[in-house]
């Protein structure tokens, strides 16, 4: 956050542009990368001899993206992508020396509204940051078994509380990004950059269900839902909108009656 902050102070102090009066469309794909740096690894539980884990494997997010520059410093951006996070659910019996896996995937769709600045680094690269809300939207809870069934993960949406399931389907929170885009005069936009996207509240309940040789618990783990991604997207090159001027009308073109 603070790095993000100071880039911010940079770009409000030095030769800043954007794409004035431009708006462009453009795709994008974006690997999703766990990572422990930023909590988006595992997430463990250790009960009565038995170990439960959920870790985040590589995902993606892939859609459309709208930009509107608003002026000289400042772009807005909004659109909306397919988000798929993948999960391994593990469980280890410490007494049987017993292992079980199960793999999920968790399928939702996020809308970014992003405030966008530019930095003119050379005549076709600019450096961009980026901070705003994701609002992300998730059809259905999930559900999987191990090799076996003596192991099960069950994943349900968690709502605005642990006590109700209202709002289940939907999440708001923060993403911000860095990057580094190359411009052309009629081929468009090339940019590779990173994004972090972090909910304000956590987005399913992670049940694991053990059962084997008389043995039977289960564990409730809670998914954070946050991801780190490497981002790759292309915008379409766009002419600048013209700025309307406001003409004179002749006075002798007017009816009569506005002469008076």
């Amino acid at each position: 956050m603070r790095i993000l902050l100071i880039i911010l102070l940079i770009g409000s102090t030095s030769m800043v542009h954007s794409q004035k009066r431009v708006t462009t469309f453009g795709l994008q794909i974006k690997p999703i990368v766990p990572s422990n740096l930023f909590n988006t690894g595992e997430t463990a539980l250790t009960k009565n001899n038995l170990d439960f884990a959920v870790n985040q494997k590589l995902g993606y997010s892939m859609g459309g993206i709208i930009r509107i520059g608003l002026n000289e410093r400042f772009s807005m951006e909004t659109g909306i992508s397919l988000v798929k996070r993948h999960f391994e659910a593990t469980v280890f019996d410490n007494l049987d020396a017993y292992a079980d896996t199960t793999r999920f995937g968790i399928y939702g769709y996020e809308v970014p509204v992003l405030g966008m600045v530019f930095i003119r680094l050379t005549d076709q690269i600019y450096m961009n940051t980026a901070f705003g809300l994701a609002f992300d939207v998730f059809p259905s809870d999930v559900s999987s078994l191990g090799s076996s069934d003596e192991f099960e993960h069950v994943g349900i949406r968690r709502g605005l509380n642990e006590t109700t399931n209202l709002l289940s389907w939907m999440k708001v929170g923060l993403i911000a990004n860095l990057g580094y885009e190359f411009r052309t005069e009629k081929s468009g936009y090339f940019y590779v950059g990173g994004s972090y996207h972090l909910p304000f509240q956590n987005i399913y309940h992670s049940f694991l269900l053990y059962e084997r040789n008389a043995i039977s618990d289960q564990a409730h783990l809670q998914l954070a839902g946050n991801y780190l991604t490497l981002d790759f997207r292309y915008l379409f090159h766009e002419e600048p909108k013209e700025k309307k001027r406001k003409t004179k009308r002749d006075p002798d073109s007017m009816p009569g009656w506005m002469k008076k």
